[in-house]
């Protein structure tokens, strides 16, 4: 085997390289832009970033726990909203906690009340590294509280998150 020749600085490159096994890179050597569209690279390679939401009809907002999403593999949570389609009105509020096999990852709910306006998503905060793994299952209670107001309508809520390849 020929000794291998060495190379310090920069290179560049003026057309393709081709090696004949397979090379040794830095971490971050290869980002985003390096990769052309339709490389193929295989799903198993790949993390995979999903945002489920929920959505009441658009009526008065009522008290209740859904099923938001059932993740397929390990992942972290970025980011968890709510809000509603007609603002509430006086004392009325709306809250939302977003669950995690029945623990929240919030460190306390959303709440909206007449101070939000329709349409509006106001964001909870999450728990220092909110992560999950293959068939976590994550939950919403939606609790309305009419308080003397009246209940805003169509509460909504959406969260993001960062999962890994299956």
């Amino acid at each position: 085997m020929p000794t291998p020749s060495r190379h310090e600085g920069e290179q560049i490159f003026a057309d393709s390289v081709r090696f004949l096994e397979s090379p040794i890179l830095p971490d971050e050597s290869i980002g985003d832009d390096h990769v052309e569209a339709g490389a193929g690279i295989q799903q198993s390679k790949l993390e995979h970033q999903h945002r489920a939401s929920y959505g009441q009809p658009n009526t008065t907002a009522t008290t209740e726990t859904v099923v938001l999403f059932v993740a397929r593999a390990g992942g972290t949570v970025l980011q968890f909203v709510g809000g509603m389609v007609g603002a509430n009105v006086g004392a009325a509020t709306v809250t939302f906690d977003l669950k995690k096999n029945g623990t929240t990852v919030l460190t306390g709910v959303v709440t909206l009340d007449s101070a939000d306006a329709a349409y509006a998503t106001v964001a909870g905060t999450l728990v220092a590294t909110p992560t999950y793994v293959a068939g976590d299952v994550f939950t919403v209670v939606i609790t309305a509280t009419a308080g003397g107001g009246t209940l805003g309508t169509g509460a909504f809520c959406s969260m993001t998150s960062k999962e890994d390849a299956e």
